[in-house]
């Protein structure tokens, strides 16, 4: 069964307690504890492998244990479910899932064989298949607040932090961001409103955030991109697989629109003094061969290091 595309059915509210909902979503991405799988989700994998049956089995166990999390929620706003049904729609996207599987169909049969177990607390939720364009954004936005969270972590309450982690952590914000900030320009905005709203809290959020690296000093500032120097996906997607082609252009980037280019430039500038100053020293000396050691002093490496993504 497919989303109804009634207007007056949010379908981004669950957005008002994101932090809470990703608290929760941590919690069952760990391991199943030893002794604790819920033996119904053995049966059901078993009757409904879904296309891949030891995944199934794990999506019964966690869909159980979300739900049981998500209902402990207290919250005035009614988005439990919307939540429920987003998380179930983008298990389901996965490619081991069967694409024969209607949301609602493996809720109902989830529910069926868990319902009386002590871990589940059923909800009473009418799920449904969000349109592939509609999952799509609410994914990117979804990843978005997930990595925020990460750094916002990092930032808030990690006195010696990891560089490396707050770059790699704003570079795929980047990432996300530039996937789907278009949608937002112009008249467009217009026909995405409820999905503008929540990237504009986004955009307002990680504004604070990174006042708040400033103010803790350049090892957080200085590694954190800000949205609106953020290097386009191409260079970025290379990046990230590690290939020098794509690292070069993006610390070009870095270097030359973000505060972490303050510290490359001034470094650079007091290297650049220091060849110079080389160079004047040995136009001084009369040696025979004056020329060759010029030219080897000029084509020598400089011993640079560079870190990568």
């Amino acid at each position: 069964m497919s989303c109804s595309t009634n207007e007056k059915i949010d379908r981004y509210d669950f957005y008002n307690n994101i932090d809470k909902y990703i608290a929760e979503v941590r919690k069952i991405e760990k391991p199943i504890p030893p002794n604790t799988p819920i033996t119904e989700c053995d049966e059901y994998s078993n009757m409904h492998s879904l296309g891949n049956k030891e995944k199934a089995n794990i999506l019964c166990n966690n869909f159980a244990r979300l739900n049981k999390f998500v209902a402990s929620i207290e919250t005035e706003v009614h988005n439990k479910c919307n939540f429920l049904n987003y998380w179930l729609n983008s298990e389901l996207s996965q490619t081991w899932f069967s694409k024969d599987n209607t949301v609602s169909e493996v809720y109902i049969g989830i529910e069926s064989y868990i319902f009386s177990n002590e871990v589940y607390a059923p909800l009473n939720c009418d799920l449904c298949n969000i349109n592939k364009d509609e999952l799509y954004k609410i994914n990117k936005l979804y990843n978005l607040y997930k990595n925020y969270s990460k750094l916002n972590t990092i930032i808030d309450s990690e006195p010696d932090p990891n560089k490396q982690e707050i770059i790699e952590l704003s570079t795929q914000c980047c990432a996300d961001y530039n996937d789907v900030s278009y949608i937002c320009k112009g008249n467009n905005k217009n026909n995405n409103l409820e999905f503008c709203n929540i990237l504009n809290d986004f955009e307002l959020k990680y504004h604070v955030l990174y006042q708040s690296a400033i103010r803790k000093g350049s090892d957080y500032s200085n590694n954190l991109i800000i949205l609106s120097e953020c290097p386009n996906n191409k260079i970025i997607t290379t990046a990230v697989t590690g290939t020098v082609v794509g690292l070069i252009p993006l610390l070009g980037v870095l270097y030359k629109f973000t505060p972490m280019g303050q510290v490359f430039r001034s470094k650079m500038g007091i290297l650049n003094n220091d060849i110079r100053n080389t160079d004047e020293d040995m136009t001084n000396i009369p040696l025979m061969g004056q020329d060759s050691d010029n030219i080897i002093s000029r084509q020598g490496t400089y011993n640079i290091k560079y870190q990568s993504l």
